[in-house]
């Protein structure tokens, strides 16, 4: 969750500037970050905050979720609907064991597949293509996704 108003403003700026793709690694930022200012407050015994920043990731997830197009890139899009029910179970674990661990584990992974968008948004054809959290194939008519993008839990 954002409280600094410069880093707000950035933000904003990045967003109205970014690429479909550019767009779900700047989600994958915010998720790190909830999921950090989580472990901050779960270590420093903040139980609101960590509620706070906890549903914040939540939503961020959900909004991730939401652009998923299962038409699509299917395989791909399936995959990160796992991946993305494995985060919120595991959040919702390490609320109630109010365990920083979990946090940590799972920021790893979120890392993992952020740089995995970061490499497509680096693509130029990504750029003009449709916003969906289901990365484009790699030729026309290849359905199967990149290695990096499959994941099972």
């Amino acid at each position: 969750m954002i409280t600094n108003p410069s880093r707000r403003s950035y933000l904003r700026a990045a967003v109205q500037e970014a690429s479909p793709a550019g767009l779900v690694v700047i989600l994958y930022d915010l998720l790190v970050d909830d999921l950090q200012g989580a472990i901050g407050a779960i270590r420093s015994g903040a139980i609101e905050e960590r509620s706070r920043h906890l549903k914040h990731a939540l939503l961020v997830l959900q909004f991730l979720e939401g652009g998923l197009n299962l038409q699509e890139g299917a395989a791909a899009g399936r995959s990160l609907s796992a991946f993305y029910a494995h985060l919120r179970r595991q959040m919702v674990a390490a609320q109630i064991a109010n365990d920083d661990s979990i946090l940590a584990r799972q920021i790893a992974l979120v890392l993992e597949v952020r740089e995995a968008w970061r490499t497509v948004d680096a693509r130029p054809a990504v750029a003009a293509a449709s916003i969906s959290s289901a990365p484009p194939s790699r030729e026309e008519g290849d359905l199967n996704p990149p290695e990096s993008f499959r994941w099972s839990a």
